[in-house]
């Protein structure tokens, strides 16, 4: 095994145990629900294959699923986000960088890096909420439940970025 998918299994676990055991306790104003573990997905490697990216989304969307009473809803939308991630992310890149390169604030700058976030998160949530709801009809409580619960994911999402170790010169 390769050091960087040893990695990939400790990041897993570990978003995988803060999500489940804090963040999926906290709705927010009755609307917002945060997922922390969405920033594993938006942080892997540009270079991640389309069927490691949504083998990676399922996995964490059914581990979610099990441990929080909600059959299949984060997996569908943790796997639709995974689906659309590298084609949200080939707009903000450069055809001069590199496929190996990580989507960070380094790479991508802060706007590049908060729209590309901003955007995927923003998929996942409407899938999930879509999902949940089961209908289209009361689209103010989809909206309202989509955009808090991005931008509380959001403000996670920028808080590890500034912390994140890969961005170190």
């Amino acid at each position: 095994m390769t050091g960087k998918f040893i990695t990939h299994i400790r990041n897993f676990l570990l978003l995988a145990l803060v999500q489940v055991l804090i963040f999926s306790q906290i709705h927010l104003f009755g609307y917002a629900t945060i997922a922390v573990y969405l920033i594993f997905l938006l942080k892997l490697p540009r270079h991640t294959t389309f069927n490691e990216l949504l083998l990676w989304g399922f996995s964490f969307g059914l581990v979610v699923d099990m441990f929080c009473n909600t059959p299949g809803l984060n997996a569908a939308a943790a796997t639709g986000m995974a689906f659309v991630r590298n084609m949200v992310l080939a707009t903000f890149t450069h055809k001069g960088n590199p496929d190996n390169f990580t989507p960070s604030v380094r790479s991508l700058k802060w706007g590049g890096y908060i729209v590309y976030s901003f955007i995927c998160i923003a998929i996942f949530f409407f899938i999930l909420f879509t999902l949940e709801l089961f209908t289209i009809s009361n689209w103010s409580a989809l909206i309202t439940s989509t955009l808090a619960s991005t931008m509380a994911t959001m403000v996670f999402a920028i808080v590890a970025e500034c912390f994140s170790r890969t961005d170190k010169a």
